[in-house]
């Protein structure tokens, strides 16, 4: 049962919320004084606690803070019966969700307690996905439930155990850099420096300059000697991004790189050693590259010692809402009113059924794009950038069912999707869900889903 606690020195104010609250379903509890509400508080958790500004002995400000210290997801709600814009902003500053005027109104008040629950779920949904995420892949930044990506990170935690060079391959935005740092951080390298080098960046008369650094006097306007980023890679990992992007006859020089651990610097004959993990990554087809005689084969195998593939983010559509939800957060965060951003059922639909020809990163800033833009407590899909509003062709699709909370509203989209990736085996689906098939057969419950329409889903 949620519980509530209303704290005020009137007592009219007290006893009209608590019948107000008991009729429609919360345990309340009432305070007049602010010592009395301070033991309360450090005695039980409640989730939503409404406090006069001015009290007897103490701010309701007071209340805020110690309130937000106990339990940070217990959504406090400021009553004043001198309301100005200053005592409102001063206490949504320290934290408060809303405030009241008095007298109070019944309709103003159940709006706000619905969507205090409605934040408090949202809150709860990204601690519980925040816990997930590191309990199962320990790679906080890659997000993924899809058995696709659950192979994938299967790799990479085996990866990272080894010090062999990895390829990763995968089309544009999918994250194949977030990858290559989970691989190094997760490594015995992890105390010694990534590097990550752009190659298709960097024009191909500077990247041996770039890569090997120089001596002063190598060329004109070398005025100085320059440190390559394979000798700040020393000790840590080289992650070579778009390697396909880059010339034959530079590919023999990183060849000897890779097989003997030295290089020279541009501009003198003496080697250079270094001791670096070579991690590369392409949206080109190598193998294809090789046979058109564009990228040297000996070279492909030295770095394909262990292959991993990012799928498209439109093959493992399963894992959207996670991403959504972690971006938002995200994004949220770096608002200037700092408030929490919540996404309506629709808006979740149409960035599901988008194609993505730029993989994570679109849905990224497309969330980012709906965050600035958003003028209400919801992104709606009119929010979001034109070209996911105006998609109609994705055939894979989850109807998501208007709920009053926004975690039941993610929970409906994981469940059913689950059950759908499983054609509705029960068991398989809460495996895929890290749940207890019980837990999930309660969870079917809940949420009303019905196995007879749920293709329509």
């Amino acid at each position: 049962m949620i519980k509530t606690l209303v704290i005020d020195d009137e007592i009219g104010v007290c006893k009209s919320l608590e019948m107000l609250l008991s009729k429609d379903g919360y345990e309340v509890t009432t305070a007049s004084r602010g010592d009395a509400a301070m033991a309360l508080i450090s005695e039980k958790d409640f989730d939503i606690i409404f406090t006069d500004l001015r009290l007897p002995d103490m701010s309701g400000l007071d209340i805020l803070t110690h309130a937000k210290n106990r339990k940070s997801s217990t959504q406090v709600v400021v009553i004043t019966g001198f309301a100005t814009i200053e005592t409102a902003v001063t206490a949504i500053k320290k934290g408060a969700y809303d405030y009241l005027t008095k007298p109070l109104s019944p309709d103003s008040v159940r709006i706000i307690v619905k969507r205090a629950l409605e934040k408090i779920a949202l809150t709860e949904e990204i601690y519980h996905l925040r816990q997930e995420l590191t309990q199962c892949f320990g790679f906080e930044n890659l997000i993924g439930k899809s058995p696709k990506m659950q192979e994938v990170f299967k790799i990479i935690r085996q990866t990272a155990g080894s010090d062999s060079n990895v390829l990763i391959t995968g089309d544009s935005g999918t994250g194949k850099e977030l990858v290559a740092r989970a691989i190094h951080y997760n490594s015995q390298r992890k105390n010694g420096r990534f590097v990550p080098v752009n190659c298709g960046a960097i024009s191909r008369e500077l990247i041996e300059a770039e890569l090997f650094g120089y001596v002063k006097g190598a060329f004109t306007g070398a005025v100085r000697d320059k440190t390559g980023f394979l000798e700040l890679a020393s000790g840590g990992t080289l992650f070579l991004d778009e390697i396909g992007e880059t010339t034959p006859a530079f590919q023999v020089k990183l060849l000897r790189v890779i097989q003997e651990g030295e290089f020279n610097k541009v501009g003198t004959p003496y080697p250079t050693h270094t001791n670096i993990r070579a991690i590369a990554a392409s949206n080109r087809d190598l193998k294809k590259a090789i046979s058109e005689g564009g990228f040297r084969e000996d070279l492909f195998y030295r770095l394909n010692v262990i292959s991993i593939h990012i799928p498209p983010l439109r093959q493992r559509r399963e894992d959207i809402p996670m991403l959504i939800l972690h971006f938002l957060e995200k994004y949220s965060k770096k608002r200037m009113d700092n408030r929490a951003k919540e996404i309506s059922s629709s808006a979740v639909e149409a960035l599901i059924n988008h194609d993505y020809p730029g993989n994570v990163r679109e849905l990224e800033n497309a969330i980012e794009y709906a965050v600035a833009f958003s003028h209400g407590d919801k992104i709606t899909p009119d929010e979001l950038p034109s070209s996911i509003r105006g998609n109609k062709g994705a055939s894979y699709k989850i109807r998501l069912k208007p709920l009053k909370a926004a975690r039941c509203e993610f929970e409906r989209s994981f469940v059913v999707a689950a059950l759908k990736e499983c054609d509705g085996n029960i068991s398989k689906a809460a495996r895929l869900l890290d749940i207890h098939r019980q837990s999930l057969q309660q969870k079917i419950k809940e949420l009303e889903i019905k196995f007879d329409k749920l293709k329509d889903e």
